[in-house]
């Protein structure tokens, strides 16, 4: 199973955004963990030292964020490629129940760094 999320533009300073990638759905009766992270944007986003953004990568349990999966910051040095995938470190695998929503949350750093429109990011779980 793969949810996905296509990020909105984000400009430089903007306020902290959640898009919801999906909802778990358990097959047959099996939970499930997170298999990997990957993101992709249509056009190259080049990390900064002080001023960039966060994104990351959460599990949402009746309203409640239980656990941040992946996190990244694009600092300097960490950079997206245009149409390449990046994959995220997944450090540990929280178990999925059935009805848990994954979200992708943008929060800007310091003064932030633009997040070019159409961004997706990928959850394989399994």
């Amino acid at each position: 199973m793969i949810l996905k999320a296509v990020l909105p533009a984000q400009s430089a300073g903007g306020g902290t955004s959640v898009t919801v990638a999906g909802t778990y759905e358990m097959e047959a009766n099996n939970p499930d963990t997170i298999g990997a992270v990957v993101i992709v944007a249509p056009s190259a986003v080049t990390g900064v030292a002080t001023n960039n953004f966060t994104l990351n990568v959460r599990q949402v349990r009746a309203g409640t964020a239980l656990s941040t999966i992946a996190t990244q910051t694009f600092a300097l040095g960490t950079n997206l490629a245009a149409e390449t995938p990046f994959t995220l470190t997944v450090p540990t695998q929280p178990l999925l129940s059935a009805g848990d929503v994954v979200d992708v949350q943008l929060v800007q750093n310091g003064t932030g760094l633009a997040v070019p429109v159409g961004v997706e990011v990928e959850v394989h779980i399994g």
